[in-house]
């Protein structure tokens, strides 16, 4: 049994808590028989894909990790799990005159969590024959999405490949030559507010890869889609 001091200051009682809770985000205190009190606490969660960019991050030296230079190295995807690791807290943005647009900082308590650990391999480039040969893919995991960036980061990159995750949270991936190749064909036939189904039907394009299109081009304001599914011109 552990004993913590309790101290005091301005009519308020903090508890001392051991060394151990350091990685815990937040502790709950429920009171028991005869007055005892049991405490719990849930240690920081972090998965593999999270671990994966941090060490990522981690081989940027700190003077070049400003926004603009690590946009350069995370593809998209990457960019996406930073952003939630930020949410996490497990990554801050620090200004100064010096970094007055911000450097990307690692928590102290986070170094224990990476150090010494592998970044999970990418898998087999099986399917990378076959989103170039397709011309495009929808993933619904974000696990998957990160691998498939992992695999096309060169790709994605040269602008050979380009990827965007939708508001209905899927990942879309295709390539240059079908996005222009589809792009131009969808130009020509939405003169109005149309569904994903009449735009795939109109342009002989499969719904899948019509569908993927069409998020890049609201991404880029090219078209808006109105309601879920639906798109018409700008």
């Amino acid at each position: 049994m552990a004993k913590s001091r309790i101290l005091k200051k301005n009519d308020k009682a903090y508890l001392e808590l051991p060394p151990e809770f350091g990685n815990c985000e937040e502790i709950e205190i429920v009171q028991v028989k005869n007055g005892g009190y049991f405490i719990s606490a849930a240690a920081k969660k972090i998965d593999e894909i999270e671990i994966a960019v941090l060490q990522k991050l981690l081989s940027i030296r700190f003077e070049k990790r400003v926004p603009d230079h690590v946009k350069t190295v995370l593809t998209e995807v990457e960019q996406l799990i930073l952003k939630k690791l930020e949410g996490k807290k497990f990554v801050t943005l620090y200004r100064s005159k010096k970094y007055p647009n911000g450097v990307y900082n690692i928590q102290n308590d986070i170094y224990p969590m990476i150090s010494g650990r592998t970044a999970p391999k990418a898998p087999e480039p099986a399917k990378k024959t076959g989103i170039l040969a397709n011309g495009f893919l929808t993933l619904k995991d974000k696990n998957e999405a990160y691998k498939l960036s992992q695999k096309l980061s060169a790709e994605m990159k040269r602008g050979d490949v380009i990827g965007v995750k939708g508001f209905d949270g899927r990942f879309y991936v295709v390539t240059k030559q079908y996005l222009e190749k589809s792009q131009k064909a969808i130009d020509e036939i939405l003169n109005g507010e149309k569904d994903v189904a009449s735009i795939a039907k109109e342009t002989n394009l499969d719904v899948e890869g019509c569908s993927a299109v069409l998020r890049l081009m609201a991404e880029a304001g090219d078209v808006l889609e109105k309601t879920k599914g639906r798109f018409a011109p700008v």
